[in-house]
């Protein structure tokens, strides 16, 4: 048993051990539903995002299975969930937010910082190698000169 005290009221909670406690916001936030699909495989997924019950979308055949995750933003919790579920062939997500004449415009710009430390990474492993191969020549031939 674990026990909760609230501070200067006295009330005190008790937990069985494997209880979970969710509070939650008090704003109510609906998801918006996105099925994205893969070209290439034909497999397709349904992204649920941004809703505040934890457990909103249980009733929703697609993403029974399946548990939301809560957004965490510089370590702290927001309260916002997102929930992820694979569908099967023939399987459809349910009413979508994603409007049929919008495009999909995800771009990725690259980033300065991340090549740079990517040609740092490649940099060492060269030299590193560079060590490993000159200590294993001469070794070799410290042992053919005896």
């Amino acid at each position: 048993m674990k026990c909760v005290s609230a501070s200067g009221g006295g009330w005190k909670l008790f937990f069985a051990e494997g209880s979970k406690l969710v509070v939650e916001s008090k704003e109510q936030y609906e998801p918006e539903v996105y099925e994205l699909s893969d070209t290439k495989t034909n497999e397709k997924v349904c992204l649920a995002t941004g809703f505040t019950r934890h457990n909103l979308m249980k009733d929703w055949t697609a993403f029974s299975g399946t548990e939301a995750s809560q957004i965490v933003e510089d370590g702290k919790p927001t309260g916002v969930y997102n929930q992820v579920a694979v569908l099967e062939a023939g399987q459809e997500c349910g009413n979508t937010t994603e409007k049929a004449d919008e495009p999909c415009a995800a771009s990725l710009e690259p980033d300065e910082m991340v090549n740079l430390a990517s040609l740092t990474v490649f940099g060492l492993r060269v030299i590193f190698m560079k060590t490993v191969v000159f200590n294993v020549l001469m070794t070799l031939r410290l042992w053919i000169s005896q």
